[in-house]
């Protein structure tokens, strides 16, 4: 009668030991991977988004937040010029009045800003004005 205990275990590997046993072309892309891992939060806290590059004079495309984009006014996508960008605002000022020294705008953009900073509010109107 033989002695049976279940499936053999076998040694765990470390992940050094794994890492060395890559190719190189595959260490390069875990170390690739690694890298955007550790940087694409810093750049989503540091808001590296579309809208908050705009300045006055560019135009834009998209209908919500999370489309809008920053486009070339001879782009067929175009549809909003940013007529101004108003800086240091809050949601609170994020009204009908925001814009008013722009009776063109058609549309507004607010973006909060980031930890103590306040934030901007987009004036949008037509491109071809």
């Amino acid at each position: 009668m033989s002695n049976v205990t279940g499936a053999e275990q076998r040694p765990k590997k470390s992940i050094v030991t794994w890492f060395r046993g890559l190719r190189p072309i595959s260490k390069f892309r875990v170390v690739l991977f690694g890298i955007a891992v550790l940087v694409a939060p810093f750049a989503i806290y540091l808001g590296l988004d579309e809208p908050n590059q705009a300045e006055a004079g560019d135009c834009m495309a998209g209908q919500t937040v999370s489309e809008l984009r920053t486009v070339d006014c001879a782009d067929g996508a175009a549809q909003w010029k940013v007529l101004a960008r108003l800086e240091g605002k809050t949601e609170a000022d994020h009204n009908d009045a925001a814009c008013a020294a722009h009776p063109e705008t058609e549309a507004s953009f607010f973006e909060d800003g980031r930890r103590f900073a306040k934030g901007f509010i987009l004036c949008l109107g037509p491109v071809g004005e």
